[in-house]
């Protein structure tokens, strides 16, 4: 094992102690790759003042400057982790640790109160939306409209995504276990400790994002309607390595539509036992208006639906 993923294997084990990122941080300064680091450090200031923002009018300015670094092709220095699927394709996880973070926005009724979330665990997020390949992969069928090894896969439903994430854990063998996000989970590793409508800030553009770009939101410039989805990962990842959280395809959450309340949350998960009809759909895709895609806004759709603009993304942690 090399240094960095000493490093990195350390933060895993320990990811609440702040004194292990900045010795990353440090190592990364020392080994010529100051933007990195420099990117690191200001992930974690925006990580450590995300529930207070007001209190913290610098976060613009810190954010600023992620988004500069991660748009010149910065890469984030976290742990991730590649599963093996059938016929050897990876799929590749990138680690968000624990924290808390405000969950929910102020545009849709849906979206309110705006309350605090803690998850005391860290979990792998995959990088990218389940691709075609990947689909294939582990369901040996090909249900996307729009055809491309490396586009997200589409037209599936919440129960066909569910069976994907069982298939997958079993062919894992007790290595891992692969489920879909809860919605909070979704959002806590989209927002990436930003508290912006975007993770790159208040205003999108068609050069970030993949989606209707025929309409404009918050004074975000029109731009093209692309009208099929793109290959994950051609637009900047968040700070944790993670693509297309914003457009593209509408991702499935493993939790039933309920509402919000103002209460503080510890590990909010999916509700077992259905309290209604629907299942949350994140993230918005290439044919919405701009403002559902932004990291507050709340999809949903019968778990039997499948459209070429519904997709999903896989958690999971290793066993």
């Amino acid at each position: 094992m090399n240094t960095l993923d000493a490093l990195l294997a350390g933060i895993m084990g320990d990811p609440l102690e702040e004194t292990r990122w900045l010795v990353l941080a440090d190592w990364l300064e020392e080994n010529d790759e100051p933007h990195r680091s420099e990117l690191l450090r200001l992930q974690r200031r925006l990580l450590a003042t995300c529930c207070e923002p007001d209190a913290h009018p610098e976060r613009a300015d810190w954010q600023a400057r992620v988004v500069a670094l991660l748009g010149t092709g910065g890469v984030p220095c976290i742990p991730q982790h590649a599963l093996e699927l059938p016929g050897g394709v990876p799929l590749v996880g990138s680690f968000v640790p624990p924290g808390s973070f405000l969950m929910g926005g102020t545009v849709e009724d849906d979206e309110r109160p705006v309350h605090k979330v803690t998850l005391t665990r860290g979990w792998f997020m995959g990088a990218d939306p389940v691709t075609q390949t990947q689909w294939r992969a582990v369901m040996g069928t090909e249900p996307s409209r729009f055809k491309g090894p490396n586009r997200p896969v589409e037209n599936v439903s919440w129960d066909g995504c569910h069976e994907f994430c069982a298939k997958l854990t079993v062919h894992l063998n007790g290595s891992a276990t692969v489920r879909l996000p809860t919605e909070a989970e979704w959002e806590c590793a989209c927002r990436a400790g930003t508290t912006t409508e975007y993770h790159f800030g208040d205003v999108i553009n068609t050069d970030l994002v993949n989606y209707d770009g025929n309409y404009s939101w918050n004074d975000s410039p029109k731009g093209r309607a692309r009208e099929q989805t793109t290959d994950v990962g051609s637009f900047p990842a968040n700070p944790w390595g993670l693509y297309d959280l914003h457009g593209n395809v509408w991702e499935w959450c493993a939790d039933w539509y309920t509402p919000y309340t103002e209460d503080e949350q510890n590990d909010p998960c999916a509700n077992d036992k259905q309290s209604n009809e629907y299942r949350v759909l994140r993230g918005g895709s290439w044919n919405n208006l701009p403002q559902y895609c932004r990291a507050a806004s709340r999809g949903w759709d019968a778990p039997s639906n499948r459209y070429n603009n519904f997709g999903f993304r896989v958690c999971f942690r290793l066993d």
